[in-house]
């Protein structure tokens, strides 16, 4: 059965680098479009957001070039709480740290909007909790997280965590609440911005 042929308009520009993609993998410019667009209608039919998956995928393989690993959500959970009970200052303390680290790592990396990176960031890596809302309004930022399946020790963890990376990224806190499974702090930035 002979397939016909429509023609498609697109940006100049666009189409001529897909026509160098096309020969660098091999494929004519023809069936690379039509796998484009079948994948596309896939994704629609899928209830697939192209771009979204595109900026998680983007993140998720950043995550793994800085060190981040997928584990177990309960076994973090059980080693989180043995580190707890164990060697409870030591362990918020490097929460705290950890959040210092990753802060730093978008405060001096050129980004543009440091704190709008980390947003997008927590937002991807926290796919287990129900509830997270960060808001930005002029010089105040709050963060509600909420997780019925955070013990704890594990969310008191998280808290020393956010406040090491909101303390980098230029804010200060100004109210905090931290019961098992809800964590809701405000800040404000301070003078001077971003750490470095």
């Amino acid at each position: 059965m002979k397939v016909k042929r429509k023609t498609l308009f697109a940006r100049e520009d666009l189409a001529n680098r897909l026509s160098v993609i096309a020969k660098q993998h091999g494929y004519s410019l023809y069936n690379l479009v039509n796998e484009i667009l079948e994948l596309a209608i896939r994704a629609e039919d899928e209830g697939i957001n192209l771009r979204k998956i595109f900026e998680e995928s983007r993140i998720l393989k950043s995550a793994k070039r800085e060190g981040f690993i997928l584990g177990l959500e309960n076994l973090w959970y059980d080693i989180s709480e043995l580190a707890y009970e164990k060697a409870r200052d030591e362990a918020i303390k490097r929460w705290y740290e950890a959040g210092v680290w990753l802060a730093k790592r978008y405060a001096t990396a050129g980004t543009e909007k440091p704190f709008e990176a980390f947003k997008r960031s927590l937002e991807v890596y926290t796919w287990n909790v129900p509830e997270l809302k960060i808001i930005e309004e002029g010089n105040n930022v709050s963060i509600r997280m909420i997780s019925p399946r955070f013990t704890e020790s594990y969310t008191i963890l998280y808290s020393a965590f956010l406040e090491g990376a909101l303390k980098i990224l230029g804010y200060e806190i100004s109210e905090r609440e931290v019961s098992t499974g809800m964590i809701r702090l405000k800040a404000v930035r301070k003078e001077g911005d971003v750490e470095e």
